[in-house]
């Protein structure tokens, strides 16, 4: 059967990922390997509010991962993340091998850096001789 490569969001209970970051993660990438997946990246996305409740769940961890399997390892991997508690829902695409090559270097790499909301809000510096905006 033919390898295929795939992007899985998985919103994860945040409480579980705050008290072991590690495990939750190592849960993530463990569901993938017991379907015979390979996982080449991984990464916490976003922890926040969801749009609505999920299972009393009002917060949520978004974790990303890319890895390779065949396809029928995506509706394992739907059938394990519905017996599992620490995962809330789940989404996974597939993707060509070259837009897969880049999502996984830009995971690995510096262009994916989670961004500093303190930083963004700071204006940036003035030019030498540029007039106040107050006039």
């Amino acid at each position: 059967m033919a390898i295929n490569h795939y992007e899985g969001m998985f919103i994860l209970d945040s409480g579980r990922f705050g008290a072991s970051p590690e495990a939750a993660a190592s849960e993530v990438t463990g569901i993938i390997e017991k379907v015979g997946g390979t996982v080449s990246a991984h990464r916490p996305w976003q922890d926040s509010k969801l749009a609505y409740p999920i299972n009393g769940h009002r917060k949520g961890l978004y974790y990303l991962a890319f890895f390779t399997a065949e396809s029928t390892a995506v509706n394992e991997i739907s059938g394990i993340v519905k017996l599992n508690d620490n995962v809330l829902r789940h989404l996974v695409l597939s993707h060509d091998k070259g837009l897969y090559d880049q999502m996984v270097e830009m995971v690995g790499g510096e262009a994916f850096r989670a961004v500093d909301p303190d930083a963004a809000s700071e204006k940036p510096a003035k030019a030498e001789g540029e007039k106040p905006a107050d006039g």
